[in-house]
């Protein structure tokens, strides 16, 4: 479960769309929620009696400080509840990196970030803050598109042990949200011309082989849900063809996924699900709130 979470804030609506699913997400027995705001040094014009005056540095800073303040301040006191500890936190340096500090510092559980926050000339975009996020982040990262409710949760593996990092995160979130469960497995498609080989050598090879690819996989996915899943969660598994990107992100769209749950580096023989690669695909272009799940270094060697 996800007991301490991290939500970066930049002062903008936009980025506020992380509170409402990191709200949700908050355990209520004795749960945290840690508002964080990285302030800006920049120079920028300030109203002034003889028209605008310029701010350096050192005095934007100050000013930076002082909004951070208030403006967290207002958010605490706009969403506080008495079942879980909401508090706030300032942190000075880059952005990206102070998040990705702050959270191992604090040891949180999870980083809930939305992809387009904007402050002043500042963008927190997949490419930028969120993205660097992404990649050194040690907990799991929900990147947040949506505050539509969590109901349906897609949780997708390649075969590998390292791709089965994304289950459990993916059912406590399933779990703390009432969700149901879908995991996927996506298996490139037998080119045609391999299928006509395998019917050379006998009748009908190719059209078991396929059947047989299909046969596993769905038993890896069974196994994998009796392995993971809690008691009472509803869970159900499915089998497609077709590149793994690609069908992960039309099989969301057709169930009306509200997240989607994968780690970063599942392999599969030569096949790696680096971000990047098919991560990276996902996070541009599903609709729906991703949870990104990084194994640890050991375990990526």
């Amino acid at each position: 479960m996800f007991r301490k979470i991290l939500v970066p804030l930049d002062g903008s609506e936009l980025a506020e769309r992380a509170l409402q699913p990191a709200l949700t997400l908050a355990r209520p027995d004795g749960g945290e929620l840690i508002l964080m705001r990285v302030p800006l040094m920049e120079r920028i014009a300030m109203p002034a009696p003889e028209g605008h005056g310029l701010l350096w540095p050192d005095q934007s800073f100050e000013q930076s400080q002082k909004e951070s303040t208030e403006y967290l301040a207002t958010v605490q006191k706009t969403y506080q509840q008495p079942s879980f500890t909401l508090r706030t936190l300032i942190v000075d340096g880059d952005v990206a990196s102070s998040i990705v500090d702050t959270a191992a510092a604090e040891k949180v559980d999870l980083i809930v970030i939305s992809t387009h926050g904007y402050s002043g000339l500042t963008r927190w975009m997949l490419g930028s803050v969120t993205e660097r996020v992404l990649r050194g982040a040690a907990c799991p990262v929900l990147v947040v598109r949506t505050e539509s409710p969590v109901r349906r949760v897609v949780i997708t593996l390649d075969g590998s042990e390292l791709s089965e990092q994304a289950l459990k995160p993916g059912f406590d979130l399933a779990a703390q949200t009432g969700s149901a469960v879908a995991v996927l497995r996506a298996i490139p498609e037998v080119p045609p011309h391999q299928i006509e080989r395998l019917d050379e050598i006998e009748t009908n090879l190719g059209k078991r082989f396929q059947e047989d690819l299909f046969t596993e996989a769905e038993a890896y996915l069974k196994e994998c849900v009796a392995r993971y899943a809690p008691p009472g969660l509803k869970v159900e598994t499915r089998v497609m063809f077709g590149p793994a990107a690609y069908t992960l992100i039309k099989f969301a769209e057709l169930e009306s996924a509200d997240v989607i749950v994968m780690a970063t580096h599942g392999r599969t023989g030569l096949r790696r699900w680096a971000y990047g690669s098919v991560t990276d695909k996902v996070l541009h272009g599903a609709l729906c709130n991703t949870l990104v799940i990084r194994p640890a270094e050991h375990q990526l060697n």
